[in-house]
């Protein structure tokens, strides 16, 4: 199993991409893919903690 830190540097990283999409890119279609991308990234946050915690608040959370 790969530490949280892994998925927390991967996270950061497809955030940061997200950011840079919304703020370069004008096409609507590419801003939203941009968001999309940043809302995964929020995701894997969740998912990270709750399995490294061990509490399912953080998946059930990422399902809504």
């Amino acid at each position: 199993m790969a530490p949280i830190s892994f998925y927390l540097m991967l996270s950061v990283i497809m955030f940061c991409i997200g950011i840079l999409g919304v703020l370069i890119r004008r096409n609507a279609l590419v801003v939203f893919m941009s968001l999309e991308m940043m809302f995964n990234a929020a995701n894997l946050v969740f998912v990270a903690f709750s399995r490294q915690y061990e509490a399912l608040n953080g998946q059930i959370s990422v399902f809504f």
